[in-house]
């Protein structure tokens, strides 16, 4: 007995953490006290079934959320490459958590409205690495799945900014968080059933250059290391050698992806005498990528020699741009799939509030207002249904 009011204890600190509730919000839900609340949540005394129940429907949360222990729920379903270096540090377990439900609120969202006839997930490629070196060979393979897969996503000729919107429009389901620790750029994840998800960190510190290129990384990881992909924290401890290579392949792809040699190739008078740090911010606008991610592919294109391409750098570094982006391109909104399907379905009355909070990541104060932001695009208010 004791084990179980300790287990509910714990699930329901946690709800209450993660969704922004107070005690008296707990106790409306539930239909007692905050005094009876309290002794809920310090494992004093243990809710019964009925006052779970109430709070599982309130909240949209399955009832073993409460009673099984966190420990127990790790769900199966998917698997996670981090591109942090080391993910078992910077992503805490009740992240890898709260991911999971996001994910999973997500899928059915998509089910009950008719969207996931389809789990998609891309091709594979697989590299076959001597000493973890990537020779011209690899680099060639690697440039032909990026160019395969922009074909794939009709952007043969095309350097869209909204990458996120084209992977969506794709079957790569992207939520973007802002609740993910700064050190982690981007994760992915996958499932035979329910397709393949990229979760990026949506931080305002972060570049939205930077958040594009972490978004491609992570399509790269999908398709040439799905093999390593893992469920559980513990198995993401790579040794250093393969967990550099898996990164030199994802960042070579990113490359190629958002900065296509065939387009390039149309700028080359640009580096036929002098190179300038502000011929470097004009084209990195034009690929909408960073400026070190340009410097990156004109030095392994040779248009700029190793010397030009330090002497660049260090420029940049000097002019105050070392962890910021020179000229950097406007935010571009994220989850807007995601955010519509929670939408209509906050509307028809299958999610609540709390849900919304849960999904989209957000504390009640930001939802009420983006709700509100809802029915007035729809000119109504939430409690008369009229302005």
């Amino acid at each position: 007995m004791m084990e179980i009011k300790q287990t509910i204890a714990k699930n329901l600190n946690r709800v209450k953490k993660e969704l922004g509730l107070n005690n008296q919000d707990l106790a409306e839900m539930m239909g007692v006290t905050r005094q009876t609340v309290a002794k809920y949540l310090k494992g004093e005394q243990i809710p019964d079934s009925a006052k779970l129940f109430l709070l599982s429907r309130r909240l949209n949360i399955p009832m073993k959320d409460f009673i099984v222990s966190s420990d127990d729920q790790h769900e199966q379903i998917s698997s996670f490459m981090f591109r942090a270096d080391n993910p078992k540090e910077n992503f805490r377990l009740i992240d890898q958590n709260q991911v999971n439900r996001i994910m999973n609120d997500y899928y059915e969202l998509l089910v009950s409205f008719g969207e996931a006839s389809v789990a998609y997930l891309p091709p594979t490629y697989k590299l076959k690495l001597v000493d973890n070196e990537l020779t011209e060979e690899h680099k060639t393979i690697i440039r032909q799945a990026a160019e395969q897969t922009r074909k794939m996503f009709g952007l043969d000729h095309v350097i869209p900014s909204d990458i996120y919107a084209v992977l969506e429009h794709h079957g790569i389901h992207v939520i973007a968080l802002k609740t993910i620790d700064k050190k982690v750029d981007g994760l992915s994840a996958y499932s035979q059933e329910k397709g393949a998800f990229i979760f990026l960190n949506d931080h305002d510190e972060i570049s939205e250059e930077r958040k594009r290129f972490s978004a491609i990384h992570e399509l790269g990881h999908l398709i040439f290391h799905r093999e390593e992909y893992r469920s559980d924290l513990g198995s993401l401890t790579y040794s250093s050698a393969r967990k550099e290579i898996n990164e030199k392949v994802a960042t070579l792809f990113a490359s190629y992806f958002l900065i296509p040699r065939e387009q390039l190739r149309e700028y080359a008078y640009y580096f036929k005498r002098y190179v300038t740090t502000e011929t470097i911010v004009e084209l990195k606008r034009q690929f909408f990528v960073s400026a070190e991610a340009l410097m990156r592919a004109l030095l392994d294109e040779q248009y700029i020699s190793q010397k030009t391409y330090g002497f660049l750098r260090k420029t940049l570094w000097e002019q105050g741009y070392k962890d910021q982006e020179p000229a950097p391109i406007d935010y571009i909104p994220k989850n807007r799939k995601l955010t519509y399907f929670v939408k209509q379905a906050y509307f028809e009355g299958s999610i609540t509030i709390n849900k919304v909070c849960e999904i989209l990541g957000c504390d009640l104060r930001t939802a009420r207002e983006m709700i509100k932001g809802w029915y007035k695009e729809h000119g109504c208010s939430e409690n008369t249904g009229a302005l």
